[in-house]
């Protein structure tokens, strides 16, 4: 595999229906999107998820900033030549889709930001960790990310206990990729040229997600007016499994509005 490219993961519909990309989030890899790709792919959507370079499946040396990353997914969207693509991002993830959104590409209509903050600043105590203890610092993160209840109760989902899930795609980052993940998430800055972008844009925000806390979209209003908000009650930061069935609710009604 060449240096720095994507690990696609992708499944095409024969229908109308436009493609969607999940992009994840640090230290993560596409398997955390597994309750959005399969209920798209259902409903007729094409989907693709992907690994960013030294993530998951992906073994390309990882980048070490937010620009970097995008201009690989851009890249992905100009060869695709679809006519309508839309973006979905979770945390580190979601800053990719915002950068994106600075070139201002035609065919990409609707964005969905998820668990997003800018500045998304980072503790200089958790990179500090992440980079001598990377598994201390993702029990940390881990620890931060979910809500008392859920920790407590595993989750909602049959068979499956969220925090030790979350533990396992983590885990399996190789050393330094969470180090290098955070230091991008944290020096990552906007500039106005997202201004000129005319699709529309939905924040999904959990109410008690203290990694990327809802008061951190406030400046993001001041480069997109029109803003869509939508707050999930009693979600940490892993808003997409911990409650997939409303993130799923919240995109497929946007994606059926003209």
């Amino acid at each position: 595999m060449t240096k720095s490219a994507l690990k696609l993961f992708y499944k095409e519909n024969k229908t109308k229906y436009p493609l969607i990309i999940f992009i994840h989030g640090a230290a993560c890899d596409h398997s955390i999107w597994c309750f959005q790709n399969r209920y798209f792919f259902n409903r007729g959507y094409s989907v693709l998820t992907l690994d960013l370079p030294g993530h998951g499946e992906n073994n390309s040396n990882a980048c070490s900033s937010i620009k970097e990353m995008s201009v690989l997914v851009k890249a992905l969207i100009g060869k695709l030549n679809k006519k309508e693509i839309i973006l979905v991002g979770h945390s580190m993830g979601s800053l990719i889709c915002l950068d994106i959104l600075n070139k201002n590409i035609s065919n990409v209509k609707k964005v969905f930001l998820i668990g997003i903050s800018v500045p998304m600043n980072v503790s200089k105590s958790l990179i500090d960790k992440s980079k001598k203890q990377q598994d201390l610092a993702i029990g940390d993160m881990i620890n931060w990310s979910l809500t008392s209840e859920v920790k407590l109760k595993g989750s909602n989902l049959i068979g499956s206990n969220l925090p030790n899930l979350v533990n396992v795609v983590m885990s399996n980052t190789k050393k330094g990729i969470l180090h290098k993940d955070l230091l991008a998430c944290n020096k990552y800055t906007m500039n106005d040229e997202i201004k000129k972008y005319k699709g529309h844009v939905t924040v999904i925000v959990g109410e008690k997600d203290i990694m990327t806390p809802k008061n951190g979209i406030n400046s993001l209003k001041n480069f997109i007016p029109d803003l869509d908000i939508k707050i999930l009650k009693k979600v940490g930061h892993f808003h997409m499994l911990e409650d997939h069935m409303n993130v799923n609710k919240i995109i497929e009604t946007k994606l059926l509005k003209k």
